[in-house]
């Protein structure tokens, strides 16, 4: 199956829905809109801009999953958008889905999960970015996806960004991983952290390979910083609030630490 659309996304979940997607053989998904609509003049053809080719609207609930390959080509913005308090979870063990996008790669204004599958992004701005809670993996460590973000601005970004398994490795040019949110809309609500319990994290970046606006919690898994920046303010790991590292985390880390407890 291949769609694409040039006036909305080429699939669209409507307001308040409860919505699977089985994703069967090969899956082809592309936004062919015109990047100038979202400002247009006329307030129908901007109203009508989805700037995704998987467009999954305010207090919508979708579950991803099946044994195919999905394809999302995001050529007018981001390759997925969720919208307001609307929650998306990849989660099939087969499940393939490759993001190319303008601008974000996944880009949910609530939660975004990954439970299992094999996810690749491409992403000229964030590849994976949640407003609120952005999780990889299981608690239990009962899945175990791949995660690849091949080319980003920043890799990560959330509120709260959780690895809890599988495999997660991040190429970007500025932070790698970073717990924050421009909006600030769930500030009061949610402490800034990046908490790593399993699996593997591997980055390799110009600026801060970790960064929360809060704390850094490393518990169990491994973190491996190939590559960052290593003065002042830029560090494999830099953050604001604490910096925990439990007896079975491995960490590997050789770019410094920037912390307000001056941690060398």
């Amino acid at each position: 199956l291949d769609l694409t659309s040039s006036s909305g996304a080429a699939l669209a979940v409507n307001k308040e829905s409860e919505v699977q997607i089985v994703v069967s053989g090969s899956v082809t998904l592309t936004d062919a809109e015109n990047p100038d609509d979202e400002n247009s003049q006329d307030a129908e053809v901007a109203d009508a801009y989805d700037g995704a080719a998987l467009k999954i609207k305010a207090g919508s609930s979708v579950y991803l999953t099946g044994d195919g390959k999905l394809t999302v080509n995001g050529n007018a913005k981001n390759g997925i958008k969720t919208g307001d308090d609307a929650t998306l979870v990849i989660d099939g063990e087969n499940l393939t889905v490759d993001v190319t996008a303008a601008n974000d790669g996944i880009n949910a204004n609530y939660d975004l999960t990954i439970l299992s599958g094999t996810v690749t992004i491409s992403a000229a701005d964030d590849a994976l970015h949640a407003d609120r809670i952005l999780t990889v993996g299981s608690e239990d460590a009962s899945t175990a996806p791949t995660v690849t973000v091949t080319k980003s601005t920043e890799g990560l970004e959330g509120t709260v960004v959780n690895i809890f398994s599988g495999s997660v490795n991040v190429t970007s040019t500025d932070d790698a991983v970073n717990a924050a949110n421009s909006v600030g809309a769930y500030a009061d609500e949610l402490d800034y952290s990046i908490n790593v319990t399993g699996g593997s994290l591997t980055v390799s970046t110009r600026f801060d390979g970790l960064d929360s606006n809060g704390n850094v919690n490393l518990t169990g898994g491994s973190v491996t910083i190939l590559n960052s920046a290593h003065n002042g303010g830029d560090a494999g790991i830099d953050y604001d609030g604490q910096l925990y590292i439990g007896e079975e985390a491995d960490v590997n880390n050789s770019y410094g630490i920037a912390g307000p407890d001056q941690m060398p």
